[in-house]
């Protein structure tokens, strides 16, 4: 899945160019041309280094059932995701067990304590029955680490993990944030696979998430598939879609990304859905974790930044394209290249491999057909369409 895009990239760039740039370049540089989009980071197929984070439950194993923020009867100072009771719990960083047992509210719960360059972190784990709790205090644990299971005990109406992050510490007065996104720009996941995203060190000492198949600041890449017209979609997202469409594969068109930027989320770039999407691309935390891409060389891969989510939006499609070539190649599965990776998209690349086609619910048929129809709309070559209505912020389902 992962190798079809990086072909079409060294193609672009060629091997020696490469080998040269890496030796004489391989942090920032400024780029010969002041109109260029910043650097983005290149190939770097390596084990996640500890120190990263995890979802805190297994992916698919959850729905997001209550936000960060006000609610009826208080403030809540974490998120909770609905679970079956006995899913696992896992330590969403490295860390050193501060609390775990009996606590007013939670039932039970687990605080773990991390010190990250940016100082002290406690993650909170809550609602373990007393046989759900797999740690003690004092014990160290590492990320992804299985550490208790979820349960539904103390003020709780159903199974959930209650997840909080406090910076400052727990225990020591610090101070809750909104945990989903914490979880997605702090760092890619430990648990996603054995070449994850890795974050390392430039030579200028940044910090920068690097991400295969990515090409270097300003080389030029072919441009390739339809183009956007200039006044279809805002303009700050304008440079970012055509690159994310000129980077990774031959199949994805700036009008396809654009559709999908319109879709998710009305180009709204602090859209948030209430099932936990979040940003102009509309990324899972898990799935950003797993996916995201420092793209304007900030140190940070942040999915409310335009940069970084739309080359990730980018890459990301590249991959289920990949998947679905593939899939149609081996004969599992039928149907048009297009559609079986926006089935993937928005319904998950094992739902639609196991049906063989694009997945057959209500969401997913209808989504299959809208992109494909804004698409159209947003290209170049569609004279007599009229602009899609980018006016309405917010997400749109």
């Amino acid at each position: 899945m992962r190798n079809g895009w990086f072909r079409w990239v060294v193609v672009g760039v060629g091997v020696a160019v490469v080998g040269v740039l890496l030796m004489v370049g391989g942090g920032d540089r400024t780029p010969p041309d002041p109109h260029c989009l910043r650097d983005v980071p290149r190939v770097s197929r390596r084990v996640a280094v500890p120190g990263q984070v995890a979802m805190p439950l297994p992916d698919n194993a959850y729905t997001m059932s209550s936000p960060f923020g006000p609610r009826e009867g208080g403030f809540h100072n974490g998120v909770d995701f609905a679970a079956p009771e006995g899913t696992a719990i896992r330590a969403a960083i490295e860390g050193t067990v501060a609390a775990a047992g009996p606590a007013s509210g939670f039932g039970n719960w687990i605080v773990i304590d991390s010190q990250r360059p940016d100082g002290l972190v406690s993650t909170v784990y809550g609602h373990m029955y007393d046989s759900g709790v797999g740690v003690h205090t004092g014990e160290h644990v590492s990320v992804g680490q299985t550490i208790g299971a979820v349960g539904s005990a103390g003020e709780s109406t159903g199974a959930h993990l209650h997840f909080e992050v406090w910076p400052g510490g727990r225990l020591q007065g610090g101070k809750a944030i909104d945990p989903l996104p914490w979880l997605a720009a702090v760092g890619p996941s430990q648990s996603e696979s054995p070449a994850s995203n890795a974050v390392v060190a430039s030579r200028s000492g940044r910090r920068r998430v690097q991400t295969a198949g990515l090409a270097i600041g300003c080389d030029p890449a072919p441009v390739l598939g339809v183009e956007l017209r200039a006044d279809a979609v805002p303009a700050e997202y304008l440079p970012w879609i055509h690159k994310a469409a000129t980077t990774f594969c031959r199949e994805l068109t700036e009008p396809i990304l654009a559709a999908q930027l319109s879709q998710e989320s009305g180009f709204d770039r602090w859209a948030r859905s209430p099932a936990g999407a979040i940003g102009p691309a509309q990324f899972m935390p898990g799935t950003w974790a797993a996916h995201g891409i420092d793209a304007d060389g900030d140190g940070i891969a942040d999915p409310f930044s335009i940069a970084d989510a739309v080359m990730s939006q980018g890459k990301f499609a590249c991959e289920l394209i990949d998947m679905a070539k593939t899939g149609l190649a081996e004969g599992r599965l039928h149907g048009d290249l297009t559609q079986l990776w926006l089935s993937m998209y928005n319904c998950g690349p094992g739902a639609t491999l196991a049906q063989g086609e694009v997945c057959q619910n209500a969401e997913t048929l209808g989504y299959v057909q809208i992109i494909p129809n804004l698409a159209a709309r947003f290209g170049a070559s569609s004279k007599s369409a009229a602009p899609p209505d980018i006016r309405a912020g917010g997400p749109i389902r």
